[in-house]
């Protein structure tokens, strides 16, 4: 009898101590076996989340003193042209040394490294001087590489044109680059707005070795020993036709060989097109 009241007691302390941690959770009842029984209370949970949206959001400390600091810092934007890799480079014949994609453009194309580009500095109103250079690949016909630099002249109907120019080449004869160099002469005059004669003339030297050989003479890319002149003729503002004759040193035949010229010209206000 004594043992059942001790526990009975000792249940009731429980319940009693538990009761007093948790009032609010759970509800205690004694069945008819004396036995305390917990019962969890059912309780309501009202949830209040506030309502945000882009104006009513205030960015932490930190966002803000990033946009503050962006007040003070000019924007500028970098176009395509103006990559880092190429920020630097003036040229276009150095642009691939500074390109991190190079070795995959070459493996893509081998004309990828391919460019012209002129420079022309005005002295005075009837004379600039320019330089052109140039980077032809033919795949399995050869390559080119050159640059000329010259003098032009203009006075009234009168237009002279020199200069000389070097580079490298090489052919299906010749996988290793070799060099050549010449100098080469132009001189036109406009006997009236539809009238215009034209004479040229070039000398080009290569290797001895090199100099008969016979993709060199047979393509039309590369530089040969030349002299000839030609007349054109406007029909109108904007077309005309010309003609005329190329005489062609033949190394083999040691001789001068002629080459008969028919082309079109078209003239625009700013562009020409015909044969040079």
């Amino acid at each position: 009898m004594k043992r059942r009241c001790l526990l009975l007691l000792m249940i009731l302390s429980g319940a009693y101590f538990a009761l007093a941690q948790t009032p609010a959770k759970l509800t205690y009842t004694v069945n008819k076996e004396g036995k305390v029984i917990a019962i969890p209370k059912y309780k309501t949970y009202e949830l209040s989340i506030p309502e945000y949206s882009y104006k009513s959001y205030t960015p932490s400390s930190k966002m803000k003193m990033e946009m503050k600091l962006q007040e003070f810092i000019p924007e500028y934007r970098l176009s395509l042209d103006e990559r880092p890799m190429d920020m630097q480079v003036l040229s276009a014949a150095y642009r691939p040394f500074f390109d991190i994609y190079a070795p995959m453009m070459r493996a893509v194309s081998p004309t990828a490294f391919d460019f012209q580009e002129t420079s022309i500095v005005p002295v005075n109103d009837n004379m600039a001087f320019f330089a052109t250079g140039v980077q032809y690949s033919w795949p399995g016909m050869g390559g080119l590489t050159t640059i000329n630099p010259g003098m032009m002249w203009r006075q009234n109907n009168w237009t002279v044109t020199g200069g000389g120019f070097a580079g490298r080449y090489y052919t299906p004869f010749n996988p290793h680059p070799e060099y050549m160099g010449g100098a080469n002469l132009q001189v036109r005059y406009d006997v009236n707005e539809r009238i215009a004669l034209r004479t040229w003339g070039q000398y080009t030297y290569y290797d001895g070795a090199e100099k008969n050989n016979p993709h060199l003479l047979m393509s039309p890319f590369y530089n040969h020993t030349s002299v000839g002149g030609a007349a054109e003729f406007m029909i109108n503002e904007n077309f005309g036709i010309g003609g005329g004759v190329n005489y062609e040193y033949n190394p083999h035949k040691r001789r001068m060989e002629p080459q008969y010229l028919l082309f079109p010209v078209f003239r625009s206000k700013n562009i020409k097109v015909g044969v040079w």
